[in-house]
């Protein structure tokens, strides 16, 4: 037996690292001690429960008992966290079902109305709290946090998109929440909303593909919950109801060392707009600080820390100084773990105009001691 772990969500929490399956497969949360879990992130596929045990005496003078390592792999396996025939066969019956179709909206109910006439009045209660925003024609920066936490942002968002002119293309640069297979992939289905399906782009799509050294069309169901592809393409449409516009959908992975992929990606897409006009709308968060994200409890002191990088962040992409963008983040280690760098970066190429900051939140999470940072920036 060579147990090999999934790519699974790792959290750490006070009871300590709580795996949960990013694809829905499995429902269940397994919490490992941080040795446990290191001893499962050995479980690569490549390793019996017998050569785990002679590189942990190895490498730490500490002789684990084969039950134990039989006791953890059990409870992986039965948690559905080790990959199997089975996983990969519902895995596979899964992207069939994803790309049968527009892609279903996976948080309509939750964080807001399924249907058109409620989600109206919802968007009409968000708009009440938002600033004041002019057209953006050149682009558009919005967040992905929860709607319910920023109506306003959201709000100043609609507004925005709503005094632009309907594009014939939207991209949508999302953020990954789980890994990608690649630098970015693309969902080559469209997306339901509230509105009805908005349709992708294929052939602008299989232009960029063609222009990329790896394949787009990877990590399909990387798509299936991610909320920074649905929030965008809900609210785009709800500012253009009537227009007749297609989407690409696509989500940027946030490894901080493919910044040159990055810039690859960049080129690409602005090679790709001189024949596909697009309209860039990145869907990004920002400063995620406190307990939940394994710093200390929120205060004072670390809630103006990421206000102020928050802020210098911002000015910068409205200044449109990409790079100092960049480097005003990943030069310093990030430390308030902005979500936003990678998807902004991919597409810094086709935001044009003067930017302008229209607001910004850093919304509290009491229960867990934490907080989020998200803004709005307009471009053109």
């Amino acid at each position: 037996m060579k147990p090999k772990l999934r790519d699974l969500n790792a959290q750490q929490t006070p009871e300590g690292v709580a795996l949960s399956d990013p694809l829905g497969i499995s429902r269940q949360v397994l919490v490992l001690s941080p040795e446990a879990y290191y001893i499962a992130t050995l479980f690569d596929g490549t390793r019996d429960l017998g050569d785990v045990q002679e590189l942990l005496l190895k490498q730490h003078g500490s002789m684990v008992p084969t039950e134990k390592l039989k006791e953890l792999a059990d409870a992986l396996e039965q948690a559905g966290f080790l990959e199997s025939p089975e996983i990969a066969a519902e895995i596979e019956k899964r992207k069939r079902e994803l790309l049968s179709g527009p892609r279903p909206m996976a948080l309509a109910g939750v964080s807001y109305p399924a249907d058109k006439e409620g989600f109206e009045a919802y968007l009409k209660t968000a708009r009440a709290f938002a600033p004041e925003a002019p057209a953006a024609p050149g682009g558009l920066i919005m967040p992905h946090l929860e709607p319910a936490r920023v109506p306003g942002l959201y709000g100043a968002a609609v507004s925005a998109l709503a005094a632009t002119p309907p594009p014939q293309r939207l991209l949508i640069l999302g953020v990954a929440h789980q890994g990608l297979e690649q630098a970015a992939a693309a969902l080559p289905t469209g997306l339901q909303t509230p509105y009805g399906a908005l349709n992708a782009d294929l052939e602008a799509l299989q232009a960029l593909d063609a222009l990329l050294p790896y394949e787009l069309f990877n990590s399909v169901l990387s798509f299936q919950n991610e909320h920074s592809i649905e929030f965008p393409a809900v609210f785009a449409r709800a500012a253009w109801p009537q227009a007749q516009f297609k989407v690409l959908p696509l989500l940027i992975d946030g490894d901080p060392n493919r910044k040159g992929v990055l810039d690859e990606l960049a080129t690409a897409l602005a090679m790709l707009a001189r024949d596909y006009p697009l309209y860039p709308l990145a869907s990004v968060d920002l400063s995620h600080v406190g307990a939940r994200f394994g710093h200390q409890p929120l205060d004072g002191e670390l809630a103006g820390k990421a206000r102020a990088t928050d802020g210098r962040y911002l000015e910068l992409l409205a200044a449109a100084d990409f790079e100092a963008a960049w480097d005003h983040l990943i030069g310093r280690g990030n430390p308030t773990y902005v979500d936003a760098y990678a998807a902004v970066h991919a597409g810094h190429k086709l935001f044009s105009g003067a930017g302008r900051v229209v607001g910004y939140e850093l919304s509290p999470e009491l229960p867990a001691m934490s907080a989020v940072g998200a803004g709005v920036v307009v471009f053109g």
